[in-house]
């Protein structure tokens, strides 16, 4: 009994041996024919495809309303104006299709042979015929010089077009042939293994369910993060507001050089936190892939002297210079984007001023050299960097070495963000740096030369709105704000009202019928959208502004959706302001002109 149950024991494992080697074997055998066939198959398509498509094209480009056409024509009609361009693109798309033809090594290629001594023979003749035109021969003169017989050419193509038909059959019939084999082959495979898939079949399906579970997980990771990234620019922002609208405020009324320059250093630090901020939500968008990049005309010298204007006050403060040098041979007008252009500027000046304690910091501005474009240099006398240092200069969260985060702070996603940037405008950034002796930076951008003859943009100047007499409706329920508001208003010479949420606003819109409405969003009762919805009902021309925390892509698109006009992020720069007042308000009286 022992004995022949080790003996069915030995005889089950020596099958179960067989029909696994049995197994193993049709599958390699199947994926090999499959595979096999499957080149065969791409390789006779794309072959087939290319040959056709190609041979199709070489008939038309040499055809009617083609090569030898457009050459006929000029003999008979004498206009090189007209028809020489014609006829040498032709060519040129001719020869093309020819040496793409001829690099097909399947094919024979004695067919072509006729086309190519008749292509030869028509340029040949084509300088006779320019120069017979020139010199006031008649069509049948120059006919009689410049004939050429290109019957063979025809038939050439013909029978070309017919031995392509052929052998194409004759693969297709091999490949029909291997493709049964592997079917049957991959018949027998599917009925073995479909044991051992159905036994696996419920632990796959549990993995997918998990997969699932953990890519919901992801989404909902994703969207708080987007959330808590939204909320912390608007909470951050609000308060930032008020302690820039204060300073801007103050700036023009003070006369003492000290408190000048006392708020000017705090207009830059809270500049630098607004920095800081929008940082942070590029880098969200950057790893969303949502980072968008304009092309829009800008003038380089204004991009270059807002960096001057914004740094200046920390360069005095820790006496070093900065030198800003534009060669005297680059255009000002360009096509590009000027936000993110000083962006990239502003990252790169503020780690150069933010390392160098002794010396300064130069930025050159140049035209590319050989090549169309711009180059930004940015080199400083500061602390330098390590082979190691500059191995993760452009990593995410990290700078040099852990001491310098400790000194001089930053979230160190300030080059990434640049790297990034220039990447998706097409450019490249080189660093060459040395430990105690400084860096530079050379940054080039592929960017186009505007057509525009000049550009009506103000960065510097402020154009105060005329608004004298005119009644202005803000929406704000923020005292501080609404303080800021009034008194960066007051140039305007408007009447200025006043509401505390979305309700009182439409109240107020409706008694007043204002010239201007400035619409807080994030209200106490009513919320500016909603406020916004109801104005529109009554009035659809009146320019309605969103003042609001909220500057994200997303916010701003909404906003205009829902039926404003413009839109002013906080903290509220005064000239952005302006700005765009004045520019719906002009938008708006040009409408009703029409």
């Amino acid at each position: 009994m022992t004995k022949a149950l080790l003996q069915t024991k030995k005889k089950l494992k020596m099958n179960a041996s067989i029909v696994i080697a049995l197994v193993i074997l049709l599958t390699f055998t199947s994926l090999f024919s499959y595979k096999n066939v499957d080149s065969q198959w791409h390789d006779y398509s794309e072959t087939a495809a290319n040959v056709y498509v190609l041979h199709d094209e070489l008939i038309q480009k040499l055809g009617y309303g083609g090569f030898i056409h457009h050459f006929k024509n000029l003999v008979l009609r004498k206009n090189t104006e007209l028809y020489l361009p014609k006829i040498k693109n032709e060519l040129a798309a001719i020869k093309d299709l020819l040496s793409k033809l001829s690099a097909i090594e399947e094919y024979d290629q004695t067919a072509l042979t006729d086309v190519t001594k008749t292509v030869s023979e028509y340029e040949a003749k084509l300088d006779i015929a320019i120069k017979m035109i020139a010199e006031g021969a008649t069509s049948e003169q120059i006919d009689l010089l410049v004939k050429v017989d290109d019957a063979a050419a025809l038939k050439a193509l013909s029978e070309f077009e017919t031995h392509i038909s052929t052998i194409l059959k004759d693969k297709s019939l091999a490949i029909n042939n291997n493709f049964q084999l592997a079917y049957i082959v991959h018949i027998l495979t599917i009925i073995l293994l479909t044991s051992i898939l159905l036994v696996y079949f419920r632990k796959l399906s549990n993995s997918y369910k998990q997969q699932i579970e953990l890519t919901e997980r992801a989404l909902e990771g994703t969207r708080i993060k987007s959330e808590f990234l939204a909320n912390m620019s608007h909470e951050i922002r609000t308060p930032l507001n008020g302690i820039m609208g204060l300073l801007q405020i103050l700036q023009p009324n003070i006369q003492k050089p000290n408190n000048i320059e006392v708020v000017a250093k705090a207009l830059f630090s809270c500049r630098s936190l607004l920095t800081i901020i929008n940082d942070i939500l590029d880098f969200s968008k950057m790893e969303a892939n949502e980072l968008s990049v304009e092309r829009i005309d800008f003038s380089l010298s204004r991009v270059v002297e807002s960096i001057n204007s914004d740094f200046l006050p920390v360069c005095n403060e820790k006496s070093i210079y900065l030198k800003i040098e534009v060669s005297d041979d680059i255009e000002d007008l360009w096509v590009g984007d000027p936000v993110r252009i000083r962006q990239i500027l502003l990252n790169l000046v503020s780690n150069a001023v933010k390392f160098t304690e002794q010396g300064g910091v130069k930025v050159i501005v140049k035209k590319a050299a050989q090549r169309e474009g711009i180059e930004l240099d940015v080199i400083d006398t500061g602390i330098g960097m390590s082979k190691e240092g500059l191995s993760h200069l452009f990593n995410r969260f990290q700078q040099a070495d852990n001491s310098i985060t400790r000194r001089f702070g930053g979230t160190g996603l300030g080059m990434s963000i640049t790297v990034n940037l220039i990447n998706r405008m097409g450019g490249r950034i080189d660093v060459k740096s040395e430990l105690g002796k400084g860096t530079r930076f050379t940054v080039y951008l592929p960017l186009k030369l505007s057509q525009k003859a000049h550009i009506d943009e103000t960065i510097t100047h402020i154009k105060v709105p005329d608004l004298t007499n005119q009644t202005v409706l803000i929406a704000e329920d923020n005292p501080l704000n609404t303080m800021i508001i009034k008194s960066m208003l007051g140039e305007t010479n408007a009447e200025l009202h006043f509401a505390q949420d979305g309700k009182q606003a439409i109240e107020l819109f409706n008694k007043l019928n204002p010239r201007l409405v400035l619409m807080d969003i994030q209200m106490p009762n009513m919320g500016g959208i909603e406020a916004c919805a109801h104005i529109r009902r009554v009035n659809e021309s009146v320019p309605i502004i969103a003042l609001t925390a909220n500057v994200m892509k997303e916010n701003i698109i909404e906003y205009m959706n829902c039926g404003f006009n413009g839109h002013v992020g906080k903290p509220i720069e005064k000239h952005l302001l302006f700005n765009t007042i004045n520019d719906v308000l002009e938008i708006n009286q040009n409408e009703g002109l029409d």
